[in-house]
């Protein structure tokens, strides 16, 4: 048991290693869909994300209820000042409302907004995706509110997974998937795209002030974050 889910628990040993991103507050649906932004040479990244905050992101939120897109920008780790594309589905029926594949292609965007839509302006990349679902979305609710998140990639070889996904159910939701009111961890298993089969954990923080509070900028975490961990230390271990 030990050696297969190693892999999976290093969200709990290694914390400082999530890079951290973060954008305007956004509802975590049982679905996300991710892009890490390749930008064209040409492309300023000023005005990317002004376009995108500004044109895009109204508009498709507003037009498709129940699956909204956002815009992170990553301020710390090794890929500081990179972006990420997110578009969360409420639940899994409503991403099932939009076509399969990545949901920020221009001819997707355009269809859902009021207006053309041409990310390929900017990017070089934009059928590039990665599908997550939530494990255990019935242990959340409601949903919890992020300004910030911190992501850790996972990978858990494929005959450990079924394994993973119960522990994760039993073990981790019902612990570190509530640890603090405004930290929370939850576990998504990749089922389509580039990382197909793959595992992420997603820290959930409310605000920067959160983060500095557990993760001071220069400085490892902090005692607070520390004894919150500390009843579920064994779990690290299983």
């Amino acid at each position: 048991m030990k050696k297969k889910f190693n892999a999976g628990l290093l969200a709990l040993a290694c914390l400082p290693i999530a890079p951290k991103v973060h954008s305007q507050a956004m509802n975590i649906g049982e679905v996300l869909v991710v892009n890490n932004v390749v930008l064209k040479a040409d492309a300023k990244p000023e005005s990317f994300q002004a376009y995108f905050n500004k044109e895009v992101m109204p508009s498709w939120n507003k037009y498709k209820p129940g699956n909204s897109v956002f815009l992170f920008k990553a301020d710390r780790g090794d890929r500081k000042g990179s972006y990420m594309l997110v578009c969360t589905s409420k639940q899994v029926a409503d991403r099932e409302k939009l076509p399969a594949g990545s949901p920020f292609t221009d001819k997707i965007l355009s269809g859902s907004t009021a207006n053309s839509v041409r990310l390929t302006n900017y990017l070089s990349n934009t059928d590039a995706y990665t599908e997550y679902r939530l494990i255990g979305p019935q242990q959340f609710s409601p949903m919890p509110v992020a300004r910030l998140l911190g992501m850790h990639y996972i990978k858990v070889k494929k005959d450990s997974q079924a394994g993973f996904e119960k522990f994760v159910i039993e073990k981790l939701n019902p612990s570190v998937g509530h640890l603090l009111p405004d930290l929370q961890l939850l576990y998504f298993k990749a089922i389509a795209g580039e990382h197909a089969g793959t595992y992420l954990t997603i820290f959930v923080l409310k605000s920067p002030g959160a983060r500095d509070k557990y993760w001071p900028a220069g400085a490892p975490e902090t005692d607070a974050l520390k004894k919150a961990f500390l009843p579920y230390k064994s779990l690290a271990q299983t």
